[in-house]
């Protein structure tokens, strides 16, 4: 049986959401994601340290998410918010000077830390106004975090322009540092703390608490054995150039700006953003030219952002209001686990997206038995 729901109050009008500082700290997953592999090249870095840096950053997040729920529940939304926007501006620092692949591993890890406290803080938050009666606010999260991704974008333009000027490195390292400044400038727009209101839900299902993070284990899984390899696989097989690899990306954007708004916290819903998923990264396999990837790219991104989203949804239903910085925790900290363990084998498999195609059948087969998402 699902925990009650509890009382709605006044306080859970979604119009008091005020995502402006998760927009920005959101910038640099852009930044990270498509430019970073290249930099790693450039220090001299291959696959297996590329899958190794981002994998080091999904460690750092499974180490300290637990913490980071613990002092969201006790310190509040808001301050876990601040010291995370910290943490985000010195990692992106220390990325504007590094000079050696070591360097990345420590930004990335603190970057890690970082994003612990920064999205456990703000989909606590979420669920205090009103996760549990709207699970369209966490579609709202989501689409914030796209919008900042979109965002930060803009730096791969400039990367390809500055790179034309003072090389690839140095134009790294700018932006670099460029990030950084924005970090802390979104420290103005933290949002009240809201914290209080979650007392209005007081009950918690363990059992199906522990099978939603068991599902987000799986999902973050699959993603680890294919994410950290999509730009090098495209560079590798299409020879192409970091620039145009990215730009085969441009199209899945829109699914992160539209998929979270399909998601509902029910078991078809995730299962049918698993199947998207799994088609899409065996078409991906196959394809013949950047093009036809690049389709099968935007099918992938929509059924992640359905899944997840779904996720999110899910896990609110079953865990007390006063447990919510704490349940969040572990939920992403399972997740960041099992993204963790795939990017650190993504370097050394042949395919990654078919390998990743196993936990996905995995976590297809696990929903049946989480009856009552």
């Amino acid at each position: 049986m699902a925990s009650s729901m509890g009382s709605t109050s006044s306080a859970t009008s979604t119009s008091r959401v005020n995502l402006r500082a998760y927009v920005l700290f959101s910038a640099p997953y852009s930044f990270v994601v498509f430019l970073l592999p290249f930099y790693v090249f450039e220090l001299g870095g291959g696959a297996p340290e590329v899958g190794a840096a981002y994998g080091l950053y999904a460690l750092a997040t499974v180490l300290t998410r637990l913490v980071s729920g613990g002092f969201v529940d006790l310190a509040g939304r808001r301050a876990a918010l601040g010291v995370g926007g910290a943490a985000l501006a010195a990692a992106m620092a220390l990325l504007g000077l590094s000079t050696a692949v070591q360097h990345v591993y420590a930004a990335l890890f603190l970057a890690g830390v970082a994003s612990s406290l920064v999205n456990v803080a703000v989909i606590a938050y979420v669920s205090d106004l009103g996760g549990v009666e709207t699970p369209q606010l966490y579609s709202k999260m989501r689409v914030a975090a796209a919008l900042g991704a979109v965002a930060g974008g803009v730096s791969i333009p400039a990367a390809y322009l500055l790179s034309r000027l003072i090389g690839y490195a140095a134009a790294f390292r700018a932006l670099a540092f460029i990030f950084a400044a924005a970090s802390l400038v979104a420290l103005v727009f933290l949002p009240p703390e809201t914290k209080h209101l979650a007392s209005r839900h007081g009950k918690t299902h363990v059992a199906m608490a522990a099978c939603i993070i068991w599902l987000a284990f799986l999902l973050g899984l699959a993603l680890g054995l294919y994410g950290p390899q999509i730009l090098p696989y495209l560079h590798l097989k299409f020879s192409l150039s970091p620039f145009s690899a990215i730009l085969l990306y441009l199209p899945a954007v829109s699914a992160w700006l539209y998929g979270p708004r399909l998601a509902k916290p029910n078991r078809g819903v995730i299962f049918a953003g698993v199947v998207a998923m799994s088609l899409a990264l065996f078409g991906m396999s196959l394809s013949p030219s950047p093009y036809l990837f690049s389709l099968f790219w935007l099918l992938e991104s929509f059924g992640v952002a359905v899944a997840s989203t779904a996720l999110d949804q899910s896990l609110v239903r079953h865990v007390a209001g006063a447990y919510w910085g704490r349940g969040y925790g572990v939920y992403q900290a399972a997740n960041n686990l099992g993204y963790s363990l795939g990017a650190f084998m993504s370097g050394y498999l042949p395919g990654p997206f078919i390998y990743a195609a196993l936990p996905l059948a995995a976590l297809s087969m696990a929903l049946f038995m989480c009856r009552d998402l």
